[in-house]
């Protein structure tokens, strides 16, 4: 069996104790049009997670990559492509880290967060701004 089949394995051990930024691949259409099938996003597990953020979540024994979304007390994992069915969030989860850019083949980067230049916050853009 290679590392591949175990993809969940493979990201514990390389990735869930790691505070730096780390790259994965986007896999299927449920975040179209935003991120387009196998482009690459960088997860930056030290960016706190907020609402309408980008993010990879573990729920119910699963890793998601959807748009947090809360609703009054409720919380969801949002797909952008709406074919898909959304998750609550009910019970425990663990956030891995946001995204805070992506790389699509012959495009330019796009930027999630970015530092204001009057409040020093890092400010989210939910359709990412080139740099």
């Amino acid at each position: 069996m290679s590392d591949l089949d175990t993809p969940q394995k493979l990201f514990q051990t390389n990735c869930s104790t790691n505070s730096e930024p780390f790259a994965l691949q986007n896999l299927g259409n449920y975040m179209t049009p935003e991120f387009s099938e196998n482009c690459i996003v960088i997860i930056d597990p030290s960016i706190q997670i907020h609402n309408r953020a980008y993010a990879v979540v573990r729920f119910d024994d699963e890793l998601y990559f959807r748009q947090y979304i809360e609703r009054g007390s409720n919380k969801f994992l949002i797909c952008l492509n709406t074919q898909h069915d959304d998750i609550e969030l009910k019970g425990e989860f663990e956030i891995i880290g946001c995204v805070v850019q992506q790389k699509q083949r012959k495009q330019k980067p796009r930027h999630y967060y970015h530092l204001n230049p009057f409040t020093k916050e890092m400010d989210f853009y939910a359709s990412g701004k080139l740099r």
